[in-house]
């Protein structure tokens, strides 16, 4: 009895450490999501672009 007892503990530990790791996980991925949203390179360009195919197809503007 006292073996299944010391396996049960030591299974709810892991089930500890495993959460903390995960919740540690999700919110650096948060606080890098919120880094980048203010940086300018991610944003759409302002003006319009042309796409240009290769192989003498048309030209898009």
């Amino acid at each position: 009895m006292e073996k299944w007892l010391s396996y049960g503990m030591e299974t709810v530990k892991i089930f500890i450490v495993f959460i903390v790791c995960l919740l540690a996980f999700y919110y650096g991925i948060l606080w890098l999501s919120n880094s980048y949203e203010a940086d300018e390179r991610l944003n759409k360009p302002q003006k319009n672009y042309e796409e240009v195919k290769l192989n003498s197809e048309l030209i898009y503007s």
